[in-house]
């Protein structure tokens, strides 16, 4: 019960009701320096503090999706740059198969004329 007690004090939701209560118990304003003191180190300092852990560790989980998205990003751009690599050589592939095709009709055609001039001089 006394740590729900702090923590309420803590996060200043009525913290000054549970004074006045305390007050009127003990007759005394002793205590009301223990409530301030709680209010002073409890709530702006230690839950400041737990609040600049979870903004650390946050910002690390943001650091780390973002490095998750850059090389995701690299890999679809390595990816296509294959692709595009690839469909390239696919291309020179066929130019060069189209050029054999014209390299062997000119072998042809040379041995046709061989053939012919063969001919020619029997």
């Amino acid at each position: 019960m006394s740590i729900l007690n702090i923590f309420q004090i803590i996060t200043l939701e009525g913290w000054t009701d549970m004074m006045y209560i305390v007050r009127d118990a003990e007759q005394t304003y002793w205590y009301d320096s223990f409530f301030i003191l709680c209010v002073l180190f409890g709530a702006f300092f230690v839950l400041n503090l737990m609040i600049a852990v979870q903004f650390t560790y946050l910002k690390e989980a943001f650091d780390e999706e973002e490095r998750r998205q850059k090389e995701h990003v690299e890999k679809l751009k390595h990816k296509k740059k294959l692709k595009m690599q690839h469909e390239e050589d696919s291309i020179f592939d066929e130019d060069d198969d189209e050029d054999l095709s014209d390299e062997e009709e000119s072998e042809a055609e040379g041995q046709e004329a061989d053939d012919n001039a063969e001919a020619k001089k029997s």
